[in-house]
């Protein structure tokens, strides 16, 4: 009777395994499957980037994630992010710095999201970096795209 069990049990747990593989193996290529663009994230001392996602609506690339404090404990992360985007050669072809909310007042994750100000073509990079001081410069309400220097 105990080596039935145990036949079952060796079973149910192989099945589980390959089940959870196939999940993760699904959902963690949408976005480069659906666009060919690699997004990097670069974290500071202070936070790091937990999700950075694209899609796209009417036309328009959205990009969205979270970043979530590194010291334990409830607040704000302080910074900001810089938001790069490359062609597949390196080339930068815009940047902007770009704020973050908080979830609730009590929460230690924050959201960000800026629209694209233009269509990257496959094989082009996000990179986004957290930058645990503030800018030099204000950070604007509204997302602001430079051209590269």
């Amino acid at each position: 009777m105990f080596k039935i069990n145990r036949k079952r049990f060796q079973y149910s747990l192989l099945l589980a395994v390959i089940t959870l593989l196939s999940v993760n193996a699904c959902t963690s290529n949408s976005v480069k499957s659906e666009h060919d663009i690699k997004i990097e994230r670069v974290d500071s001392s202070k936070a790091n980037i937990r999700h950075a996602y694209l899609f796209e609506s009417d036309g328009q690339m959205t990009l969205r994630g979270t970043l979530e404090r590194r010291l334990s404990g409830r607040g704000p992360v302080p910074g900001h992010l810089h938001i790069t985007l490359l062609n597949p050669q390196g080339k930068v072809l815009k940047e902007a710095d770009i704020s973050y909310m908080r979830k609730h007042r009590k929460s230690s994750i924050s959201r960000f999201s800026t629209k694209l100000p233009m269509k990257l073509i496959p094989g082009s990079t996000i990179k986004i970096t957290h930058f645990g001081t503030e800018s030099h410069e204000g950070i604007p309400l509204k997302d602001k795209w430079r051209n590269s220097k």
